[in-house]
């Protein structure tokens, strides 16, 4: 488990000059056991990273709940105090990592946060945010980002995440990740390469296709694709209807061999996938928690779903899917696993609510 350390709680992201900026938290005073630790960098447009760091602390005896109680009451109450030490611990990270990339880089608006939840365990979440200006380098449109964590090191328990604007899409990432529709997610143990991680992401209307093909030249093959299934469509009603003159005593829709007719529809089961989601979650997603919303999820389909098809379930970017996920798992509620390319999230014993 990683150290986060709590006095002043100067806990901070510390940069090792001699390996780029391979991060390590800084100790001082108690420590607390993290269990685990989420990193996630959201990008600008601006190149600007806001960043939210997350230390999550099982808090298992009446003494680490006591000690953690003193410590949301003292972060509530001395907030500025831990975000300016914070701060200071942190200029020390980004003022290598301007000086490795030759950019001009900052740290502000820290804020830090703690809370417990209770719910199935009770969990302590000390949570650091700020914006790293200059995380990002652009390239006429393009941004690309990672430069400044080359090197960087994820033991077992740190989970990070890089996302970005909702109109952009990646043109490039490495080393290749949990991808989502505006994330990618690397899990520890792994250890970087000299120039990894790193994404780049660029304007949709400019970014290439999977061919390099650019977004605005793809509109042609669009044309002629809509084209092609109206052609479908009107020999497909014309099938219809010889087969109609040709039998009138055929009743609509009972022969397989209509052109239009909708067999998924009639049998639900049939070429169903798990990317399939339906309008929204089977309840009231403001009467819940964000993991209990999960967990009501997964339960209504069988204890099983994709990743992203809880995401888009809930509506939900990937980066706040994988945080959640995570931390379900680190409960020990759910547990993950990979059919093919996909994260498949599955309901355990303990997550179970019909086993509570």
């Amino acid at each position: 488990m990683r150290t986060v350390t709590v006095a002043v709680l100067a806990v901070a992201l510390v940069a090792v000059a001699t390996a780029g900026a391979a991060w390590s938290p800084a100790v001082d005073g108690q420590a607390v056991d993290a269990d685990t630790v989420l990193m996630e960098a959201d990008l600008q447009p601006s190149g600007t990273a806001v960043w939210t760091v997350a230390y999550r602390v099982r808090l298992d005896t009446d003494n680490e709940t006591t000690a953690f109680e003193e410590l949301r009451a003292d972060v509530r109450d001395n907030e500025s105090r831990y975000a300016t030490a914070f701060r200071e611990r942190m200029s020390g990270t980004v003022d290598a990592a301007a000086e490795d990339t030759g950019r001009a880089m900052t740290v502000a608006n820290v804020s830090a946060d703690a809370r417990i939840t209770r719910v199935p365990r009770s969990t302590g979440v000390l949570t650091y945010r700020f914006e790293w200006t200059g995380f990002a380098r652009a390239d006429g449109d393009r941004l690309i980002a990672g430069d400044a964590l080359s090197g960087l090191y994820l033991d077992s328990n740190t989970v990070l995440t890089m996302a970005w604007p909702s109109d952009y899409e990646t043109t490039r990432v490495a080393p290749s990740g949990e991808a989502g529709n505006r994330s990618v997610t690397w899990y520890g143990p792994r250890d970087f390469g000299p120039n990894e991680p790193s994404v780049a992401v660029a304007p949709a209307d400019t970014a290439s296709g999977p061919s390099g093909v650019s977004a605005g030249s793809q509109w042609p093959l669009v044309v002629i694709a809509l084209a092609l299934v109206v052609l479908l469509v009107v020999l497909g009603y014309g099938w219809h209807r010889r087969g109609d003159d040709a039998d009138p005593t055929t009743t609509e829709g009972t022969s397989s061999d209509h052109a239009g007719v909708d067999e998924t529809a009639a049998d639900p089961d049939r070429g169903a996938s798990a990317d399939d989601t339906a309008d929204g979650p089977p309840f009231d997603q403001s009467l819940l928690r964000n993991d209990e919303q999960v967990v009501r999820l997964l339960d209504a389909n069988d204890g099983r779903m994709k990743q992203q098809a809880i995401a888009a379930t809930l509506d939900w970017t990937d980066a706040k899917t994988s945080q959640v996920v995570g931390g379900l798992r680190d409960e020990g509620r759910v547990e993950t696993f990979r059919i093919g390319r996909e994260n498949v999230v599955e309901l355990t014993t303990d997550g179970d609510p019909e086993s509570a």
